[in-house]
This record gives structure tokens, sequence and C-alpha cells, in this order.
């Protein structure tokens, strides 16, 4: 039971549980989703903005390509800073001496009175042949400038600076970063150095992977944009669905803790078990044989077939599951498995031994008008009938029926050779005219009357064993001692002249190998070890 109490709550917290994690999973997912789409709008922001810089930046090459060869002349430098004008992005513009790569004049710092010189090797290679990129140049002094780059194309040169991070929130982690095209290099143009390494981890993460963002749509893929949002940000944009998402997740998990708990313990009470056990054709039960003796020769007469139910959650007492095959109203179905078990177990047994005694417990509401056609369909007992075997219904006193309707069951079992034998003798209401009309073969003395015969002080039980024999005697009928446990018992029972005797003490029940050795074992150099019932 308290294995069972376990599975019926552990499971169900553990799928609880999971249902609970998946859901916040999901939760997780969508939020961060909506996150990534606000990441997705301003990528799109940023790499218009940066695409419009770098439509400028080549119309403005194109322009001055030319005259910049012609030198630094004030007609030129005009020119050029009007032209900034009409270009947001566009910070400067410079002339270049080609043999030195010294910057001679700029549209904004006019003719530099000490040239700027561009180191050759600080340069980057760009996809355009002969174009090249400097990131923040020495000798470029702008006023309140942060950084620039410097794109040179022969003797001009395109100073820039971004004006798009203006649109974007002060709290978005970016960077940019370029690769050399001929060493491979990538090196941070602008931005938060380590965003970049960051989306290369968060590819491995899938609950962070959303919060991180690349494009290298720029520049045919040298520039790359990386873009990240972090938890706290998650948080406080997304509180209203991860609030509500998890309250509804958690109320989902609930629900399903509350109803598989239902469900399991259901399936997994007694009713529950035996319910599914009988259904699915009774694997879960087998037989066990207690042997009945004859008392005067101490040979075999027969055996009580009584069911044993053990399935993965344990065995269970007959005591437990039989009121539940009642309640149930699964008792036919049950007596059909254990017969069905029975006689394929005792199979070889009574091939040796054909009038061998088996008795089976009968539910009496199978006996009633509406089952007695099922005794003559039953494919288990027309078996029993054609081994010639004698099957022996026990039926409890209180379960005996008119004596009209057990002339219709007699009548059937007369035809197969079956025995009736009243079990548990002396519990019920029975007179003596209504067992001798009922025309049964045996009386089983309920054990509770046999466990008192060896008290010392005198029991009311113990004094009704002599008359219930008495009875028996009277109408023609044998007796069958049940519950002999002690030699006092045996001793007394024998004096009573009683015939037949089961117990503890004679034998316990047997599992269907052992019971084979029981019979088959000589018992007073006997030469047959089986003595039948015969109908009186």
């Amino acid at each position: 039971m308290r294995s069972r109490v376990s599975i019926n709550t552990v499971v169900p917290l553990a799928v609880a549980l999971t249902v609970f994690g998946i859901g916040g999973i999901a939760v997780w997912l969508i939020a961060a989703a909506q996150l990534h789409t606000v990441l997705s709008d301003q990528k799109n922001y940023v790499v218009q903005k940066i695409n419009q810089e770098f439509s400028h930046r080549d119309e403005l090459l194109q322009v001055f390509a030319d005259r910049a060869k012609q030198g630094c002349s004030d007609t030129l430098q005009q020119e050029m800073r009007r032209a900034l004008f009409n270009h947001e992005a566009i910070r400067d513009i410079a002339i270049l001496d080609d043999d030195t790569n010294e910057i001679r004049c700029t549209a904004l710092l006019g003719v530099l009175e000490r040239p700027a010189r561009l180191r050759p090797e600080a340069r980057m290679p760009t996809p355009r042949e002969g174009r090249f990129v400097w990131l923040d140049p020495k000798g470029l002094n702008y006023p309140g400038s942060t950084s620039v780059v410097l794109f040179r194309e022969g003797p001009l040169a395109i100073v820039s600076y971004p004006t798009w991070p203006d649109g974007l929130p002060d709290h978005r982690d970016w960077e940019i970063t370029a690769t050399a095209p001929d060493r491979g290099a990538k090196v941070t143009v602008l931005g938060q150095p380590g965003i970049s390494a960051d989306y290369q981890w968060s590819r491995w993460n899938p609950f962070v992977s959303l919060l991180h963002l690349r494009t290298c749509e720029l520049e045919n893929g040298i520039i790359c944009l990386y873009m990240k949002a972090g938890l706290g940000e998650l948080v406080t944009s997304e509180w209203p669905l991860l609030v509500t998402g998890n309250l509804v997740n958690g109320a989902l998990a609930v629900l399903f803790f509350l109803q598989l708990r239902t469900h399991l313990q259901h399936r997994n009470s007694v009713g529950g078990r035996i319910r599914r056990a009988i259904r699915s054709g009774g694997a879960q039960i087998r037989c066990v044989y207690q042997p009945i003796i004859d008392l005067r020769s101490d040979r075999v007469s027969g055996c009580e077939v009584l069911a044993r139910y053990e399935d993965e959650y344990g065995p269970l007492s007959p005591s437990q599951f039989i009121p539940e095959i009642e309640r149930q109203q699964l008792t036919w179905a049950f007596t059909e498995i254990v017969l069905s078990r029975a006689i394929e177990d005792l199979g070889p047994i009574l091939d040796r031994h054909p009038e061998l005694n088996v008795s089976v417990n009968f539910f009496p509401g199978d006996l009633d008008d509406s089952h007695v056609e099922r005794l003559s369909t039953n494919q288990s007992l027309r078996r029993a009938a054609r081994s010639k075997f004698r099957l022996c219904f026990e039926i409890l006193e209180t379960g005996i029926l008119s004596a009209d309707h057990m002339l219709k069951v007699q009548s059937f079992l007369d035809r197969c050779g079956f025995l009736i034998a009243i079990d548990d003798f002396g519990t019920g209401y029975s007179n003596i005219s209504q067992v001798r009309d009922s025309r049964v073969d045996l009386i089983k003395i309920d054990r509770s009357f046999v466990q008192e015969l060896d008290r010392k002080l005198p029991a009311m039980r113990a004094s009704l064993v002599g008359p219930m024999v008495e009875i028996a005697r009277s109408i023609d009928v044998d007796v069958v001692a049940e519950g002999i446990e002690t030699e006092s018992q045996l001793s007394q029972i024998k004096d009573l002249k009683v015939r037949f005797g089961q117990g503890f003490l004679l034998s316990r029940p047997l599992e269907i190998d052992a019971f084979r050795t029981f019979v088959q074992t000589d018992r007073n150099n006997a030469p047959r070890t089986v003595v039948s019932l015969k109908r009186v």
C-alpha cells in the first residue's frame, strides 16, 4: 500500500513538474521571441542607416575622385564643404598625397600644417580593389569626436562617423566588426567588444539564443552587426507575458497533477487493479491447491482450488480482492479464469488420477436463473466434464437458494458428474430440510468451529461440531472438517468419525508443482494415493 501511495503521488508530481517545466520553457521562448522581434526591428534600422551612409560615401568618392588629383585648391575645398551638408553621416572629405600616403587637406580642417600620415600596417582592405579602411586614424583632431572611419580610394578619403546609434535605446548592447578579406582577421569597428563572442556562445544555448542577433549583410559580408538583449531587459520588457504565462502554466500543472493522481488512485486501487486484471485475461491470478485428506486412510481425496493475486504493485489477500470482485459484479469472469487455470494446472495429475476431487468456490449469485445457462455453455466446465475428474462446486451456506432452483443446478451437475458442497457450514441459517432438499454431496464445517475444539475452557462453537456431524450423517452427506491445525483438533475430529479433513496440519496450500509431488507421494505403502469421494 505504501508503494502504491508513493506511485500515486510521485508520478503525478513528476508529470506536473514536467508540464510546468515545459510550459515555463514555452513562456520563456515566446517572451524571448517577442524581444527578438524588437532586436530585428532595431537591426533593420541600423542596416538601413549604414547602407545609406555607404551610399553617400560611394557617391562622394565618385563625384570628387578625378578632381582630387588636382590637389587642395580653395575651390575644391569649398565644394567639398557644401557636399557635407547634404550627407549627414559624412564627417569630412580629405585629399591625400598618393605617393606619401599623407592627408594634405580636408573639407573641415583645410590645409593641414602638419600632414596626417596613414600607417600602411593599420589599413584594412575592402571587397573593392584599391579601397582601404582605417579606424580612428591619427593626426585628424576633430572637436568632440568619438570614433571615425576613413575610407580611402586613390587620392581621396571619406571620413564618417555613425549617426544611427542615436536611434537605439541607451541600454542596447551592440558591436560592429569588420573582417579583412586578405587575412581573415576580425576587428571591432564600433560598439562594445565581446558582443560577437557572446553571440557565438549563445548559438549552443537555446535559452538565450533568441536574445542575440547577427547580420553580415553589409559590404558583402565583410562588416557584421551584433546585437544583444540582457536577461534583465527580457524580464523588464516582457513581465506581463512572463507573469501571466507562468500563472496559467502553474494552473495547468496543478490540474495535470490532480487529474493524473485521481486517475492513478482509481487505476491502482484494489478495485482498479482487479478490474484491469480480469478484463485482460487474469494473468495476475494464479491458483494454489490445498489437499483434502481421507482421515481414515491418510490418502489424498482431492484439493480445494484457492485463488491468489499479485501484480506489479504487489500481492493482494483474498480478503482484499474477493469483496471487490463481488462489488464490481465480476464473479463469473473471475470463476471462469480460476476454472481454466485449475484445469490447465491439474491436467497432468488428472490423467493419472481421474477420480481426484477438485473443489472450486462458486459465488452464490452465479447460480441464479440468469447464470444457469452459462453452466452448460462454459468451456472450462465442458472440458472438466470430458476429463472425467470430479469437480465439486463449493457454495456458501448463506448462498443456498430455493430447493426448486437448486434442482435446476443439480440437474446440470448430475449430467456432468459434478458435486455440490456447502462451504463454511454452521455460519449460515439453513435448516436440516433445506440442506437435505438441496441434495448436496458434502458439508464443510467452518474452521471457526474446528479451531475451538482444543480450547481448555468450554466453547459454544466447539460443542456444535458433534451435532453438525450428526446432521450430515442423518441425511447421508459426507463431512470435511476445515482448519485443522493441531494434533488435538485432528484427534477429536477423528473421534467424531469425520471422514475428510483439511488444514495446515495436514498441508498448507501448495503451488502446482508441490501439489503434484504431494499427490504422488506414497502413503502407508498404499498402491494408490487418491481416494475418491463418491456421490451418495
